[in-house]
C-alpha cells in the first residue's frame, strides 16, 4: 500500500509541476528579461519543468522525424519518474535488510 501511495504522489506531483511549468515558461522568459531577480519564481518553476522533462529530449532521436509532445508524453515521464521511486524505496529496504523487532 505504501509503493502505491509514493507511485500516486510521485506521479500527480511529477505531472503537476511539469505541466505548470511549461504554462509559465513564456510569461518567465518576458518577466526576466531585466534579471533572474525580477521574477525568481517563475524562473525556478520553469527551470525545474525543464529538469523534470529532461528524459523526453533523450529520446528524442529514436522518435520518427517532428514528433510533437503532448501532455501524454508528460504523463508517460510522470509514471516511469514514479516507478523509479518505487524502486529506489523497495532498494533501500533490501539494503537495509531484516528490521529487528523488540
Amino acid at each position: 500500500m505504501r509503493s502505491l501511495a509514493l507511485f500516486l504522489v510521485v506521479s500527480v506531483l511529477h505531472f503537476l509541476l511539469s505541466v505548470v511549468g511549461i504554462v509559465a515558461v513564456l510569461p518567465a522568459a518576458f518577466d526576466t528579461l531585466g534579471g533572474i531577480w525580477a521574477a525568481p519564481v517563475k524562473a525556478v518553476l520553469a527551470w525545474t519543468s525543464m529538469v523534470l522533462l529532461a528524459p523526453l529530449d533523450w529520446v528524442r532521436p529514436f522518435l520518427p522525424e517532428g514528433a510533437e509532445f503532448g501532455y501524454l508524453e508528460i504523463a508517460m515521464v510522470s509514471v516511469l519518474f514514479g516507478t523509479a521511486a518505487v524502486g529506489i524505496a523497495r532498494l533501500g529496504r533490501v539494503l537495509r535488510g531484516p528490521q529487528r523487532t523488540r
